[in-house]
Protein backbone atom coordinates (compact mmCIF):
# COMPACT_ATOMS: atom_id res chain seq x y z
CA UNK A 1 0.00 0.00 0.00
CA UNK A 2 1.44 3.35 -1.03
CA UNK A 3 2.10 5.60 1.87
CA UNK A 4 0.72 9.05 1.36
CA UNK A 5 -1.09 11.78 3.17
CA UNK A 6 -4.54 12.77 2.00
CA UNK A 7 -6.21 16.01 2.87
CA UNK A 8 -9.92 16.37 2.35
CA UNK A 9 -11.28 19.86 2.74
CA UNK A 10 -14.11 22.08 1.59
CA UNK A 11 -13.71 25.52 0.20
CA UNK A 12 -15.28 28.50 1.92
CA UNK A 13 -18.92 29.12 1.09
CA UNK A 14 -19.25 31.21 -2.09
CA UNK A 15 -20.76 34.59 -2.15
CA UNK A 16 -24.36 34.94 -3.18
CA UNK A 17 -23.41 36.66 -6.39
CA UNK A 18 -21.72 33.57 -7.82
CA UNK A 19 -23.53 31.31 -10.22
CA UNK A 20 -24.98 27.93 -9.33
CA UNK A 21 -22.36 26.18 -11.45
CA UNK A 22 -19.57 27.69 -9.47
CA UNK A 23 -21.48 26.89 -6.28
CA UNK A 24 -21.77 23.19 -7.22
CA UNK A 25 -18.13 23.07 -8.13
CA UNK A 26 -17.18 24.67 -4.85
CA UNK A 27 -19.27 22.12 -2.84
CA UNK A 28 -17.42 19.13 -4.39
CA UNK A 29 -14.70 17.84 -1.98
CA UNK A 30 -11.13 17.91 -3.13
CA UNK A 31 -8.70 15.11 -2.24
CA UNK A 32 -5.12 16.33 -2.06
CA UNK A 33 -1.83 14.72 -1.18
CA UNK A 34 1.33 16.27 0.09
CA UNK A 35 2.53 16.53 -3.48
CA UNK A 36 -0.72 17.81 -4.91
CA UNK A 37 -4.22 16.66 -5.90
CA UNK A 38 -4.78 12.86 -5.62
CA UNK A 39 -5.20 10.84 -8.77
CA UNK A 40 -8.10 8.48 -9.42
CA UNK A 41 -5.86 5.43 -8.89
CA UNK A 42 -4.83 6.64 -5.49
CA UNK A 43 -8.42 7.33 -4.60
CA UNK A 44 -9.41 3.85 -5.73
CA UNK A 45 -6.61 2.26 -3.67
CA UNK A 46 -7.69 4.28 -0.66
CA UNK A 47 -11.31 3.17 -1.08
CA UNK A 48 -10.24 -0.46 -1.42
CA UNK A 49 -8.07 -0.14 1.68
CA UNK A 50 -10.91 1.37 3.66
CA UNK A 51 -13.30 -1.33 2.48
CA UNK A 52 -10.77 -4.04 3.47
CA UNK A 53 -10.32 -2.41 6.88
CA UNK A 54 -14.11 -2.27 7.33
CA UNK A 55 -14.35 -5.96 6.40
CA UNK A 56 -11.54 -6.83 8.85
CA UNK A 57 -13.21 -4.85 11.60
CA UNK A 58 -16.52 -6.60 10.91
CA UNK A 59 -14.74 -10.00 10.98
CA UNK A 60 -13.00 -9.08 14.25
CA UNK A 61 -16.34 -8.07 15.74
CA UNK A 62 -17.86 -11.41 14.70
CA UNK A 63 -14.91 -13.29 16.15
CA UNK A 64 -15.18 -11.34 19.40
CA UNK A 65 -18.91 -12.11 19.51
CA UNK A 66 -18.18 -15.81 18.93
CA UNK A 67 -15.51 -15.79 21.65
CA UNK A 68 -17.89 -14.07 24.01
CA UNK A 69 -20.57 -16.66 23.28
CA UNK A 70 -18.08 -19.50 23.77
CA UNK A 71 -16.97 -17.99 27.06
CA UNK A 72 -20.56 -17.77 28.24
CA UNK A 73 -21.16 -21.39 27.21
CA UNK A 74 -17.94 -22.43 28.93
CA UNK A 75 -18.98 -20.56 32.07
CA UNK A 76 -22.32 -22.38 32.08
CA UNK A 77 -20.56 -25.70 31.66
CA UNK A 78 -18.17 -24.92 34.50
CA UNK A 79 -21.13 -23.99 36.69
CA UNK A 80 -22.86 -27.25 35.79
CA UNK A 81 -19.70 -29.22 36.51
CA UNK A 82 -19.27 -27.50 39.86
CA UNK A 83 -22.88 -28.27 40.71
CA UNK A 84 -22.47 -31.91 39.70
CA UNK A 85 -19.16 -32.08 41.59
CA UNK A 86 -20.87 -30.80 44.68
CA UNK A 87 -23.54 -33.44 44.27
CA UNK A 88 -20.92 -36.13 43.70
CA UNK A 89 -19.04 -34.94 46.78
CA UNK A 90 -22.22 -35.27 48.82
CA UNK A 91 -22.84 -38.71 47.38
CA UNK A 92 -19.25 -39.75 48.10
CA UNK A 93 -19.63 -38.64 51.70
CA UNK A 94 -22.88 -40.57 51.91
CA UNK A 95 -21.25 -43.68 50.42
CA UNK A 96 -18.29 -43.41 52.80
CA UNK A 97 -20.65 -43.14 55.76
CA UNK A 98 -22.58 -46.17 54.54
CA UNK A 99 -19.36 -48.11 53.98
CA UNK A 100 -18.17 -47.29 57.49
CA UNK A 101 -21.52 -48.45 58.88
CA UNK A 102 -21.31 -51.69 56.88
CA UNK A 103 -17.79 -52.33 58.19
CA UNK A 104 -18.95 -51.75 61.76
CA UNK A 105 -21.93 -54.06 61.23
CA UNK A 106 -19.65 -56.69 59.70
CA UNK A 107 -17.26 -56.51 62.64
CA UNK A 108 -20.19 -56.81 65.05
CA UNK A 109 -21.67 -59.74 63.15
CA UNK A 110 -18.29 -61.47 63.01
CA UNK A 111 -17.83 -61.04 66.75
CA UNK A 112 -21.38 -62.18 67.42
CA UNK A 113 -20.97 -65.19 65.13
CA UNK A 114 -17.79 -66.15 66.99
CA UNK A 115 -19.63 -65.95 70.29
CA UNK A 116 -22.47 -68.09 68.93
CA UNK A 117 -19.98 -70.65 67.61
CA UNK A 118 -18.30 -70.81 71.01
CA UNK A 119 -21.68 -71.40 72.62
CA UNK A 120 -22.51 -74.16 70.16
CA UNK A 121 -19.16 -75.82 70.84
CA UNK A 122 -19.71 -75.50 74.57
CA UNK A 123 -23.17 -77.06 74.29
CA UNK A 124 -21.82 -79.92 72.19
CA UNK A 125 -18.97 -80.59 74.60
CA UNK A 126 -21.33 -80.42 77.57
CA UNK A 127 -23.56 -82.97 75.89
CA UNK A 128 -20.50 -85.27 75.83
CA UNK A 129 -19.46 -84.69 79.43
CA UNK A 130 -20.54 -88.20 80.44
CA UNK A 131 -19.10 -89.91 77.34
CA UNK A 132 -16.02 -92.08 77.15
CA UNK A 133 -14.20 -93.48 74.13
CA UNK A 134 -12.95 -97.04 74.50
CA UNK A 135 -10.28 -98.25 72.05
CA UNK A 136 -9.00 -101.80 71.69
CA UNK A 137 -12.09 -103.98 72.03
CA UNK A 138 -12.07 -106.48 69.12
CA UNK A 139 -14.79 -106.48 66.52
CA UNK A 140 -17.45 -109.15 66.79
CA UNK A 141 -17.57 -109.58 70.55
CA UNK A 142 -21.04 -108.06 70.48
CA UNK A 143 -22.30 -111.22 68.79
CA UNK A 144 -22.33 -113.11 72.08
CA UNK A 145 -25.92 -112.08 72.68
CA UNK A 146 -25.11 -109.20 75.04
CA UNK A 147 -26.15 -105.67 74.23
CA UNK A 148 -23.47 -103.05 73.85
CA UNK A 149 -24.08 -101.34 77.25
CA UNK A 150 -24.10 -104.65 79.09
CA UNK A 151 -21.00 -105.87 77.25
CA UNK A 152 -19.09 -102.68 77.91
CA UNK A 153 -20.06 -102.65 81.57
CA UNK A 154 -18.87 -106.23 82.01
CA UNK A 155 -15.55 -105.41 80.31
CA UNK A 156 -15.07 -102.32 82.47
CA UNK A 157 -15.79 -104.24 85.66
CA UNK A 158 -13.33 -106.94 84.67
CA UNK A 159 -10.54 -104.63 83.49
CA UNK A 160 -10.82 -101.91 86.09
CA UNK A 161 -11.42 -104.24 89.05
CA UNK A 162 -14.72 -102.61 89.87
CA UNK A 163 -16.75 -104.27 92.55
CA UNK A 164 -20.21 -105.58 91.97
CA UNK A 165 -21.53 -103.21 94.59
CA UNK A 166 -20.31 -100.14 92.70
CA UNK A 167 -23.25 -98.86 90.72
CA UNK A 168 -22.02 -97.79 87.28
CA UNK A 169 -24.79 -97.37 84.77
CA UNK A 170 -24.17 -97.20 81.04
CA UNK A 171 -27.13 -95.63 79.27
CA UNK A 172 -26.00 -96.40 75.71
CA UNK A 173 -22.93 -97.59 73.87
CA UNK A 174 -22.14 -98.06 70.19
CA UNK A 175 -19.18 -98.17 67.86
CA UNK A 176 -18.27 -95.18 65.75
CA UNK A 177 -19.99 -94.88 62.40
CA UNK A 178 -18.20 -96.45 59.48
CA UNK A 179 -17.74 -99.78 57.72
CA UNK A 180 -16.49 -102.71 59.72
CA UNK A 181 -12.71 -103.04 59.24
CA UNK A 182 -10.96 -106.28 58.28
CA UNK A 183 -9.64 -108.50 61.09
CA UNK A 184 -6.03 -107.36 60.54
CA UNK A 185 -6.87 -103.68 61.10
CA UNK A 186 -7.59 -101.65 64.20
CA UNK A 187 -11.14 -102.11 65.55
CA UNK A 188 -13.55 -99.20 65.68
CA UNK A 189 -13.76 -97.30 68.99
CA UNK A 190 -16.79 -97.66 71.24
CA UNK A 191 -18.57 -94.51 72.40
CA UNK A 192 -20.37 -94.98 75.72
CA UNK A 193 -22.63 -92.55 77.57
CA UNK A 194 -22.65 -92.96 81.35
CA UNK A 195 -25.47 -91.89 83.58
CA UNK A 196 -23.31 -89.97 86.05
CA UNK A 197 -20.34 -87.70 85.52
CA UNK A 198 -18.63 -89.07 88.65
CA UNK A 199 -18.55 -92.55 87.08
CA UNK A 200 -16.85 -91.15 84.02
CA UNK A 201 -14.18 -89.44 86.11
CA UNK A 202 -13.54 -92.60 88.12
CA UNK A 203 -13.22 -94.74 85.00
CA UNK A 204 -10.79 -92.25 83.42
CA UNK A 205 -8.74 -92.19 86.63
CA UNK A 206 -8.49 -96.00 86.75
CA UNK A 207 -7.87 -96.33 83.00
CA UNK A 208 -4.20 -95.39 83.41
CA UNK A 209 -3.47 -98.90 84.71
CA UNK A 210 -4.86 -100.66 81.61
CA UNK A 211 -2.63 -102.11 78.92
CA UNK A 212 -4.69 -103.73 76.18
CA UNK A 213 -7.50 -101.16 76.00
CA UNK A 214 -7.42 -97.38 76.22
CA UNK A 215 -10.14 -95.10 77.54
CA UNK A 216 -10.31 -91.39 76.71
CA UNK A 217 -12.87 -88.64 77.22
CA UNK A 218 -15.14 -88.05 74.24
CA UNK A 219 -15.16 -84.47 72.92
CA UNK A 220 -15.68 -82.56 69.69
CA UNK A 221 -12.98 -82.38 67.04
CA UNK A 222 -12.48 -78.65 67.51
CA UNK A 223 -11.96 -78.99 71.26
CA UNK A 224 -9.68 -82.00 70.77
CA UNK A 225 -7.57 -80.00 68.30
CA UNK A 226 -7.28 -77.10 70.77
CA UNK A 227 -6.28 -79.41 73.62
CA UNK A 228 -3.74 -81.14 71.40
CA UNK A 229 -1.83 -77.85 71.09
CA UNK A 230 -0.86 -78.23 74.76
CA UNK A 231 0.92 -81.56 74.15
CA UNK A 232 4.43 -79.99 74.06
CA UNK A 233 3.68 -78.14 77.32
CA UNK A 234 2.48 -81.34 78.98
CA UNK A 235 5.62 -83.17 77.87
CA UNK A 236 7.72 -80.37 79.28
CA UNK A 237 5.88 -80.71 82.59
CA UNK A 238 6.66 -84.42 82.65
CA UNK A 239 10.32 -83.70 81.90
CA UNK A 240 10.45 -81.18 84.74
CA UNK A 241 8.62 -83.54 87.09
CA UNK A 242 5.94 -81.02 88.05
CA UNK A 243 2.25 -81.63 88.53
CA UNK A 244 -0.17 -80.41 85.89
CA UNK A 245 -3.77 -80.85 84.81
CA UNK A 246 -5.51 -79.88 81.57
CA UNK A 247 -8.88 -78.64 82.68
CA UNK A 248 -12.03 -78.14 80.64
CA UNK A 249 -12.21 -76.69 78.11
CA UNK A 250 -8.57 -75.74 77.39
CA UNK A 251 -6.83 -74.55 80.54
CA UNK A 252 -3.46 -75.89 81.68
CA UNK A 253 -2.85 -75.61 85.43
CA UNK A 254 0.68 -76.17 86.68
CA UNK A 255 1.90 -76.35 90.28
CA UNK A 256 5.44 -75.01 90.73
CA UNK A 257 6.89 -74.80 94.27
CA UNK A 258 3.41 -74.66 95.77
CA UNK A 259 2.37 -71.91 93.37
CA UNK A 260 -0.30 -72.55 90.75
CA UNK A 261 0.05 -71.19 87.24
CA UNK A 262 -2.77 -71.07 84.71
CA UNK A 263 -2.20 -70.97 80.94
CA UNK A 264 -4.70 -70.58 78.12
CA UNK A 265 -2.11 -70.05 75.40
CA UNK A 266 0.14 -73.05 74.58
CA UNK A 267 3.03 -70.86 73.39
CA UNK A 268 2.97 -68.85 76.59
CA UNK A 269 2.93 -72.07 78.59
CA UNK A 270 6.03 -73.34 76.76
CA UNK A 271 7.88 -70.05 77.33
CA UNK A 272 7.14 -70.03 81.04
CA UNK A 273 7.96 -73.71 81.48
CA UNK A 274 11.30 -73.31 79.72
CA UNK A 275 12.28 -70.75 82.35
CA UNK A 276 11.78 -73.28 85.13
CA UNK A 277 15.03 -75.13 85.94
CA UNK A 278 15.02 -78.88 85.47
CA UNK A 279 15.03 -80.51 88.92
CA UNK A 280 16.28 -83.86 87.61
CA UNK A 281 19.18 -82.24 85.76
CA UNK A 282 20.08 -80.20 88.85
CA UNK A 283 20.20 -83.39 90.96
CA UNK A 284 22.44 -85.07 88.38
CA UNK A 285 24.77 -82.08 88.43
CA UNK A 286 25.02 -82.27 92.22
CA UNK A 287 26.12 -85.94 92.16
CA UNK A 288 29.89 -86.54 92.24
Amino acid sequence: IKKCTYLIYFKEPPSPTRTSTSKMASDTPCLRTASGPATSAEISNLMNLMQGMAADVASIKMDVADIRGNLETLGQRVSNVETKTGRLGGRMDDHEARLAKVEDDLAHQTRYTGELWDRVQDLEDHSRRNNIRVIGIPEGVEGSGLSDPTLLLSILRECLSLGETESIEVERAHRTLGPRPPPDQRPRPIIAHLLRFQDRERILRLAGELHWIMIFPNMSRELAAQRKLFTPARRRCMELGIRYVLQYPVVLRVTVNGRQLKFKDPEEAIRELNRIPDQNRREEDLQP
